[in-house]
């Protein structure tokens, strides 16, 4: 499991761990422990992205001060994507390629997945695999992220105002940002937006399989409710994304005399599209588990009916003559009790494997990296001051 994949029965699920870029990173680090790996590669990118921008404004004068108003580490926008965003998606890795070959693996353990449809769950697997494993659609990613990056400069140096990287003419360190900074931070988010469509693809071809889901399940998602939980693994993805955000929103606030109060309704409507993106693989079980529901309503209904009808033929009609048992601690009335409760469970279903717990954890990481703003309409000693009111 700490390699990022677990065999089922010869095939491996390294959804997060294949391509071009893990396959080299293995080789050169298959001696080191994981964990130094892991620091390693966020130190090379840190030295790849951040550290010759800082060298390069120093030389020019655009660092901390200057003839530009906006130097580079007074730019939160820019300090915010390569020394906290970058990272936190390298580290990110991690955690995701532990959950999702879990996520995987339960979906045969638990028998959710029956054995006549063990066949078609591999194959689904492998073509996931297949896809995956593709260094083609890795290189046209990184083609894709060097485009988007010129594009995108091309497009807004034309409003930008005199800064680190653009003085009349775009300055050394901003040719080195178009060319080199905001390709790999953009081919690490693009990187990360295909392994979670390929793993939203993956559910759709599970969802197509003859899945045994038990509509009494307390989940209450017919056996479902794990995914709705492991979308918390992509909390420090969406973290990553929301701190990118934020330092993009505090970049506005510093610099081009917004406030909070006018950029709030963006914000949240960032985080509801930010969450509502999240749990949309998990749509493509709405039919099958409003089949499901409909189904144990229907045999749970039939069950209810039949034993409501014995019980008051026994206890209420008495219609065989006076009960020959005392009905105080009978198990009759406990029985009625459990099937109302099994009923209850049937029509409690939801039509997705939602998770609430799961759901808070990704709305945490999707408002954590907006906290700082706050500091831009109160004074730091007041939020301190008002969350120690409330923690008293």
């Amino acid at each position: 499991m700490d390699s990022g994949h677990k065999n089922l029965d010869g095939i491996d699920f390294p959804l997060v761990s294949g391509g071009f870029v893990n396959t080299l990173s293995k080789y050169y680090g298959q001696s080191r422990p994981p964990l130094m790996v892991r620091l390693q590669r966020v130190m090379l990118l840190i030295a790849i992205t951040w550290l010759p921008l800082l060298l390069l404004t120093m030389v020019s004068g655009h660092a901390l001060s200057g003839s530009v108003p906006i130097p580079l580490l007074h730019d939160p926008a820019i300090v915010g994507r390569f020394l906290f965003v970058l990272p936190v998606l390298e580290f990110a890795e991690a955690i995701v390629a532990i959950s999702l070959p879990v996520q995987v693996h339960h979906f045969v353990e638990a028998e959710i997945v029956p054995k006549h449809e063990r066949s078609r769950f591999e194959a689904s697997l492998r073509e996931v695999i297949r896809i995956r494993s593709s260094a083609r659609i890795e290189w046209f990613i990184a083609i894709l992220a060097f485009a988007l990056a010129i594009l995108f400069r091309l497009v807004l140096l034309k409003d930008v105002s005199a800064s680190w990287e653009y003085d009349g003419s775009t300055t050394p360190a901003g040719w080195y940002y178009a060319l080199v900074s905001l390709p790999v931070l953009y081919f690490f988010l693009l990187r990360w937006l295909w392994i979670f469509l390929l793993w939203g693809w993956f559910l759709f071809l599970v969802s197509r399989l003859d899945l045994q889901l038990t509509p009494t399940h307390p989940d209450h998602g017919g056996g479902l409710g794990f995914l709705g939980w492991g979308l918390a693994s992509f909390s420090t993805v969406l973290m990553a994304i929301s701190a990118m955000f934020s330092s993009a929103v505090f970049y506005q606030i510093l610099h081009k005399d917004e406030s909070i109060e006018t950029l709030k309704y963006h914000i949240i409507l960032y985080v509801i599209i930010a969450l509502i993106v999240l749990h949309a693989p998990l749509l493509v079980f709405v039919s099958r588990l409003s089949r499901c529901r409909f189904r144990g309503l229907l045999e749970f209904s039939s069950l209810v009916l039949r034993y409501d009808r014995a019980f008051e033929e026994k206890w209420i009609e008495k219609r065989f003559g006076e009960p020959t048992e005392p009905l105080l601690g009978s198990p009759d009335v406990q029985s009625l009790a459990d099937i109302a409760t099994s009923y209850e469970h049937v029509n409690d279903m939801v039509l997705i494997p939602f998770d609430m717990k799961g759901s808070l954890v990704l709305l945490a990481a999707a408002v954590l990296p907006m906290v700082p703003l706050l500091g831009t309409a109160l004074p730091l000693d007041q939020i301190i001051s008002k969350l120690a009111e409330l923690m008293v």
